[in-house]
């Protein structure tokens, strides 16, 4: 019995390590002119959506845990990815042309976790990224 009880918990472990790599790029909404290009390691995956001009315009990453700690006083709004209400944060390290940047976290489940980020160059982009992550189904 307790050998049996060591081997499923060993097997639960090695399912919860991978889950993060082993999930499901959320479904971007139709009509909006990107896809996804992925990437995944070990325990994470990155979703990247790309338009038609080769420019990706938001990523998610998802993660058994946060790689990132936002802090308050970078919040700059509110918003929603798919049914999650966000606060939106500047990012802590800001590039040329990286005022209309965002990034967000949000908690899915127990262990599992999506950053998500917004790319833009200009407000018309900004908005264009947030509208799509707005619509995204992100579960």
């Amino acid at each position: 019995m307790q050998k049996t009880l060591i081997s499923l918990a060993f097997a639960l472990g090695i399912a919860a390590s991978s889950t993060a790599a082993a999930a499901e790029c959320p479904s971007l909404p139709q009509g909006t002119g990107v896809e996804w290009q992925e990437a995944e390691g070990t325990n994470y995956k990155v979703c990247r959506a790309i338009d038609e001009a080769g420019t990706q315009l938001l990523g998610v990453m998802l993660t058994p845990e946060p790689q990132l700690k936002l802090r308050r006083r970078n919040r700059v709004e509110e918003g929603m990815v798919g049914r999650h209400e966000v606060h939106w944060y500047r990012p802590e390290i800001v590039e040329p042309g990286a005022a209309e940047k965002r990034v967000t976290v949000i908690e899915l489940d127990d262990d599992r976790y999506a950053q998500i980020w917004l790319d833009a160059n200009d407000p018309a982009q900004l908005k264009r990224a947030m509208h799509i992550a707005r619509l995204m189904a992100l579960y």
